[in-house]
C-alpha cells in the first residue's frame, strides 16, 4: 500500500507534468533549486528564480497545476485498480539505470511483473517495414539471447520490433515494451494483444500517462528509455526510407552502449549509419560475442 507521502509526491509530480508543462530535464531543475514536489505546495514565484529558461508565464502555469492536485491524486487510485503501476523518479522501485540519463522521466507508468526490469537485456530494434529475412533474423537474435539468459527490449512497433517481443514470448523469456504513448493507448492498435500478453509475463512501460495518444516526439523519446534499459542495442535492420531505429542507435552511442549492425538483404551501406556507427554482424553466431560486451 502507498504511503501517504507517496501518493501525495505522485499526484503532484502528475500534475505538473501533465498540467504544468514540467518535462523530463525541467523536473530535475525543480528538484535542484526547489526541492521535493512536496515543496512546491509552499512554493511561490521568487523560488524558480533561479531556473534557466522559466518565465512567468511557464511559472504561473506550474502553479496553477497544482491546485488540481486532487484530481490527480483519484487518477492514481483508478490507475492502481487497473493494475497500472506508477514510480516516481524519487521512489525506491524506480529504475536505477535511468537515473543516469540527463533527461530521465520524472513518472513511470507501467503493467505487469515488476521484477522484469532487474534483468539483463539486449535492444533488437529495427524498421516498420521488415523484410523477411529481416523478420527470420530478428526471431532468430531473441531466441539465441534468450537461451543466453538475457531478456529483449523493444519498442512494440510494427515489423521488427514486434518479432522480437514474440520470439521472447514464444520462448518464455524477459521481455519489455516501451511505448510512445499511453499504456491504455496502443500504438499501432493492431499490436494491443501483443501488448496484453507482454503484461502478463513481462514489462509494459510508458513515462506518458495511460490515455496519451501516440505523437511523433513520443515515438522518439522512448527511443532513449529502450536503449537505456539494455546492455548492448542490435538494429536488426535499416529502413529505406523511414529511419527511426537509427535514433535508438544515436542514443545507444550517446549512452556508451554497445551498438551492432544486421545487414539481412546485404545491402546496407556505410552512408546510411555514418552519423551512428556500430559494428556489423553477420547472423546469430554473432550472439555469443555480442553478450561478451554486455555489462
Amino acid at each position: 500500500m502507498l504511503s501517504d507521502i507517496a501518493i501525495e509526491r505522485k499526484s503532484i509530480i502528475m500534475a505538473i507534468t501533465e498540467e504544468g508543462g514540467v518535462g523530463p530535464r525541467m523536473f530535475q531543475q525543480i528538484l535542484m533549486h526547489v526541492g521535493p514536489p512536496e515543496d512546491l505546495l509552499r512554493a511561490s514565484h521568487c523560488d524558480f528564480d533561479d531556473i534557466p529558461r522559466l518565465g512567468e508565464e511557464e511559472i504561473d502555469r506550474l502553479l496553477r497545476s497544482l491546485e488540481n492536485i486532487d484530481i490527480f491524486t483519484e487518477r492514481l487510485y483508478d490507475y492502481t485498480a487497473n493494475d497500472i503501476h506508477v514510480s516516481s523518479f524519487l521512489d525506491d522501485d524506480y529504475p536505477e539505470m535511468l537515473r543516469t540519463l540527463g533527461d530521465p522521466p520524472p513518472l513511470l507508468y507501467y503493467m505487469g511483473n515488476l521484477d522484469a526490469w532487474s534483468n539483463k537485456y539486449v535492444a533488437l530494434v529495427g524498421t516498420t517495414r521488415a523484410t523477411q529475412a529481416g523478420l527470420r533474423l530478428t526471431v532468430d537474435l531473441a531466441r539465441a539471447f534468450i537461451r543466453q539468459g538475457v531478456g529483449i527490449v523493444s519498442g512494440l512497433a510494427a515489423g521488427i520490433d514486434s518479432a522480437a517481443h514474440l520470439a521472447a514470448l514464444k520462448e518464455q523469456g524477459p521481455n519489455i515494451a516501451v511505448l510512445g504513448c499511453g499504456l491504455l493507448n496502443i500504438y499501432p492498435p493492431e499490436n494491443k494483444s501483443l501488448a496484453e500478453l507482454i503484461a502478463k509475463s513481462g514489462l509494459l512501460i510508458s513515462e506518458y500517462q495511460p490515455f496519451k495518444k501516440v505523437s511523433k516526439s513520443g515515438l522518439v523519446l522512448r527511443n532513449r528509455l529502450i536503449s537505456a534499459f539494455s546492455s548492448a542495442v542490435v538494429v536488426v535492420q535499416v529502413g529505406k526510407e523511414t529511419k527511426g531505429e537509427l535514433k535508438t542507435a544515436a542514443y545507444a552511442l550517446k549512452q556508451a552502449k554497445p551498438l551492432f549492425y544486421c545487414d539481412p538483404e546485404e545491402d546496407l551501406s556505410s552512408e546510411a549509419i555514418k552519423d551512428s556507427p556500430g559494428l556489423i554482424i553477420k547472423d546469430v553466431d554473432s550472439v555469443d560475442d555480442i553478450v561478451k560486451y554486455m555489462v
